[in-house]
């Protein structure tokens, strides 16, 4: 599988897990930005296709618990529950596959936080959280990054601004500036509540 079609992959996985969730299923009118992101670094490339997928799982998940989900339809809050503890599964499951143990954590840990974020009502954090522990997963993950994600935690000070900035130094230096936009594009058009 490409990464381009992890969108599509995580549909038809989704609907082979039959009711009450496969009606619900839709084709997604976005591309799969999070798993392009998560694949086009060095760390991934030669399973590319399944970081995207992985990614595209666990955002979809985040998603469904938060936001508006890509691929599934219907305004039940009960089923939308449902459907992001399963796609959370999905992508961890996923992850365990691939026998990638610091990927495990950087995923367990962005939705840990995550969560956390969104419990304090500060959504634009999350999002952040987002950008840069996707760069992690594609890229590399360092005791730099770790300090900035518990100062963003911590609402520390400038810790927004200072993790949007690694995140875009990160992009830079790995060529992933498009990828980035991208990612950041799905935010921006408003994939999520506030």
């Amino acid at each position: 599988m490409s990464p381009a079609e992890a969108l599509v992959a995580l549909g038809e996985r989704v609907r082979s897990e039959g009711e009450p969730l496969a009606s619900a299923v839709q084709t997604a009118e976005v591309e799969p930005a999070f798993g392009l992101l998560a694949s086009s670094g060095p760390r991934n490339s030669a399973f590319a296709g399944e970081y995207a997928f992985v990614v595209e799982a666990v955002r979809e998940g985040y998603l469904c618990h938060y936001g508006n989900p890509r691929i599934l339809t219907g305004g039940d809050d009960d089923l939308a529950l449902l459907a992001g503890d399963l796609f959370y599964a999905i992508g961890i499951n996923g992850l365990a596959a691939l026998d990638d143990p610091e990927s495990v954590g950087i995923l367990s840990d962005l939705i840990r936080v995550a969560a956390g974020l969104r419990a304090e009502a500060r959504a634009e954090a999350a999002e952040q959280l987002w950008l840069a522990q996707l760069l992690a997963l594609s890229c590399e993950n360092s005791d730099e990054l770790k300090g900035l994600v518990r100062a963003l935690e911590g609402n520390e000070a400038d810790s927004l601004k200072a993790l949007a900035d690694w995140s875009l130094r990160m992009a830079q230096a790995h060529g992933l500036d498009r990828a980035f936009a991208g990612a950041r594009k799905a935010i921006d058009s408003g994939t999520f509540d506030s």
